[in-house]
């Protein structure tokens, strides 16, 4: 049996935007540990996932990514991954959630995004 890979959530408050840089494959294991970053809903508004060093998310990861979703949509707030690249990007393009979330290719430009969709920095 191989070695467990090893998972980091790293959180960084930019005032009322939080940024999640997640590191490390998103599955049953991990996944509560992405959660646990976001669960604190009073200390942020906007947030960004940057999934630059996620190589894989199974269906439990793409089951968070999507409440999350709908959590910062019920708030008036937004939401919107970075960086998402190879099979974690095949998977949401599967699932559809590459139409129904904001995407940048980097943690700048899915700030931008959330600014241009009237996120808490546009106002």
């Amino acid at each position: 049996m191989g070695a467990i890979p090893e998972f980091h959530v790293d959180v960084l408050q930019r005032g009322r935007l939080r940024v999640v840089k997640v590191e490390g494959e998103v599955d049953v294991l991990t996944a509560p540990k992405l959660g646990e970053a976001v669960d604190d809903e009073d200390a942020y508004d906007d947030l960004v996932i940057d999934l630059a060093d996620v190589p894989f998310m199974s269906s439990v990861g793409i089951g968070l990514i999507s409440s999350i979703s709908r959590r910062q949509s019920r708030r008036g707030r937004g939401f919107a991954l970075a960086a998402v690249k190879g099979d974690v990007a095949a998977m949401l393009e599967i699932t559809g959630l590459t139409e129904a979330l904001l995407v940048g290719d980097t943690v700048s430009a899915a700030i931008d995004l959330i600014r241009g969709a009237g996120g808490y920095y546009d106002e």
